[in-house]
């Protein structure tokens, strides 16, 4: 047959244009098969978190509430290494782990109950049934002890064990997998509700359809964002794009990242190195010295509390709380008159920074005067390893504070002194150290023991993620003691910087704060209170911050992108703070949104300001509003 020229040019063509479209119709096709299987996975879970059953809650044991009042053993049954239940279990609070293996001899029982009976609560997972009596001893053990037992295995197994009694918190998660397992350690923390019932007869014990329901989740839930409306695949290819042109481009040498929607962790991922040397990959777990989240983390929570208990006034003088601030005879100060408010609005008049340390240097060097390289009576404050300074230097800095000249009140000017001077004015209201309040009143009961100041004394160092490598003061490496100088001289503790957290922890005491003032079940501060504090105070003043939390820039729907802090999404409602090592958070009440940006940009120096150049943080935090937004429109 005879083709025509036309005709074979047409054809020619034809094969070019399916050639050149070959490349999106393949990343359609993947594309589509990625939604696909994402709709499958939120299905299982969804049927796996629908089938766990709680059968039996003493008491309402579970969700665990009163956190600080527990110490947990973590025990695992018939598996030999740390599972997947005792792992997740650990993103609620601290648990010790012990480990059995699904045949052990009596005297192993005999150890290990030894061992449990250190602590107040045992959670465990029994992953292998051994129809033997050593086995049914160590189940009527835990029946007898206050625990929680959780089942991954079929639940006709246990019909030929001969158990007494019952566990006062008892759950059938019917599988082994690891997804099970998550689903299950959630449910006892109170991540996930309760709603499973028994699909038949278990014994003459449980009849078909038993199940306890626990209608709601009180604390966070790891989930897909699927869960929340958002593609897996839109948001992690979003963050992933900018982390990694980041990373590329040496902006910081790793990061942690965090997202939730609506009390769901959606999105949780670590990225790059400790350093850029490569030799430590970030992991999940790993600590960030926060910087100036300190202010909101550290500083606002000891605030909040005592405003919230009516001792102190916001808009009474900060003397009446510190009276080193009242001006007195031989005893000058220009500050006696500033407010609470002004002060934590930083519109105080106070100087944006001193630099305390300089006055301990001698000739470029920490002075002998003021150092020793070990603690005694006389050197408290942990500087450094090997860097005690003396605990007269503390009266030093508050005579600095008070005797630098106010400059304007009355405009905003950001300052880190506020913060400096909080801790002592936490001390002298509360009768507590300010490391104890904080503890007493937020960090334990959350569960967030991975939110604490110098986190040497309770975390290995290759748990810490360092910092500057410090060539103007300390002369070391800073891994494991605060960076900022001002917190340094304090001895790490401070309301402006200090504290180290993991992404996990600090996201407990920032959904506290995003569901205004509640978590996991316990009412922290007032809802009053947080909507005081995270409202703009001074907008006259062209002043955008609320007490100590920072806030959108003023007329944020006028601005262009460029100028529009945080981003041009975020809402009026919206909070948060940034940190000069590198690290951010933001919350929504609007959208329900949480975001953590955890890193060490000023590893291995504090000149690398790539991360504010690339606007790394912002950029991110657009994205995942712009997956909310898309979410809305489809709504809509």
């Amino acid at each position: 047959m005879k083709i025509s020229k036309s005709g074979f040019l047409f054809k020619i063509v034809l094969v070019v244009l399916c050639w050149s479209f070959l490349p999106a119709l393949g990343v359609a096709l993947v594309s589509c098969r990625t939604v696909i299987d994402q709709e499958a996975e939120l299905k299982k879970r969804q049927q796996i978190e629908a089938s766990i059953t709680l059968l039996e809650n003493k008491n309402n044991l579970i969700p665990l509430v009163r956190l600080d009042t527990l110490r947990i053993a973590a025990l695992s049954v018939g598996s030999e290494s740390v599972t997947e239940f005792q792992h997740i279990l650990t993103n609620y609070m601290k648990v010790d782990f012990f480990n059995l293996p699904a045949v052990f001899t009596p005297s192993d029982l005999v150890v290990m109950q030894a061992k449990l009976n250190d602590f107040n609560l045992v959670i465990a997972g029994i992953h292998q049934v051994s129809d033997t009596p050593i086995f049914a001893e160590l189940i009527n053990f835990l029946n007898r002890k206050t625990s929680v037992i959780s089942y991954f295995c079929k639940p006709e197994i246990l019909d030929s064990l001969k158990i007494s009694g019952k566990p006062p918190g008892l759950i059938m998660a019917f599988d082994n997998d690891s997804l099970t397992q998550s689903l299950s350690a959630q449910l006892i923390f109170g991540g996930i509700g309760a709603n499973g019932k028994l699909p038949k007869d278990f014994g003459e014990t449980y009849p078909k359809g038993a199940g306890i329901v626990i209608e709601k989740n009180i604390r966070l839930k790891y989930a897909l964002p699927e869960e929340v409306g958002i593609l897996s695949a839109n948001l992690n290819g979003a963050i992933d794009s900018i982390v990694n042109n980041a990373l590329n481009k040496k902006a910081f040498p790793g990061c942690n990242v965090l997202v939730a929607k609506d009390g769901k962790i959606i999105f949780r991922k670590a990225y790059g190195y400790h350093t850029f040397e490569k030799l430590h990959a970030t992991q999940l777990t790993d600590l960030y010295d926060l910087a100036s989240v300190t202010k909101v983390s550290g500083g606002a929570p000891g605030i909040l509390k005592l405003y919230d208990e009516g001792k102190i006034g916001l808009d009474e003088p900060v003397a009446d709380y510190l009276p080193d601030w009242k001006n007195r005879l031989f005893h000058r100060s220009d500050k006696s008159d500033v407010t609470v408010r002004e002060l934590y609005a930083h519109q105080s008049g106070l100087v944006p920074y001193i630099g305390f340390y300089k006055q301990t240097m001698e000739s470029g060097q920490p002075s002998p005067k003021w150092y020793s390289s070990a603690p005694d009576k006389k050197h408290t404050l942990c500087v450094a390893p090997g860097m005690f300074l003396d605990k007269k230097f503390l009266k030093i800095v508050n005579r600095k504070i008070r005797k630098t000249p106010l400059k304007t009140r009355g405009k905003y000017v950001y300052s880190d002194l506020p913060l400096v001077i909080t801790p002592q004015i936490v001390e002298r209201i509360s009768g507590k150290s300010f490391v104890d309040f904080l503890d007493t009143e937020f960090y334990k009961p959350l569960g967030a023991s991975a939110l604490t100041y110098n986190p040497l004394d309770r975390f290995p160092k290759d748990q810490i993620v360092p910092t500057e490598l410090d060539n103007y003061y300390r002369f070391q490496l800073i891994q494991g003691t605060v960076h900022d100088e001002s917190a340094a001289v304090l001895g790490g503790i401070s309301g402006n910087a200090g504290l180290f957290a993991s992404a996990d922890d600090l996201a407990k005491l920032m959904q506290m704060y995003l569901q205004m003032g509640t978590y996991g079940g316990k009412q922290y501060v007032s809802e009053a209170t947080m909507k005081e504090f995270t409202r703009v105070q001074f907008p006259q003043s062209n002043n955008r911050r609320g007490l100590i939390f920072d806030k959108p820039s003023l007329n944020l729907d006028s601005l262009k992108p460029a100028e529009a802090y945080p981003c041009k999404e975020a809402s009026q409602e919206s909070f948060g703070h940034s940190g000069f090592t590198g690290t951010f958070v933001w919350m929504d009440p609007k959208c329900g949104l949480l975001y953590i940006f955890l890193s060490n940009r000023v590893c291995p120096t504090r000149n690398n300001n790539l991360i504010s150049d690339l606007n790394v943080r912002t950029e991110i935090l657009s994205a995942i509003y712009k997956q909310i937004d898309g979410l809305k429109q489809i709504e809509d």
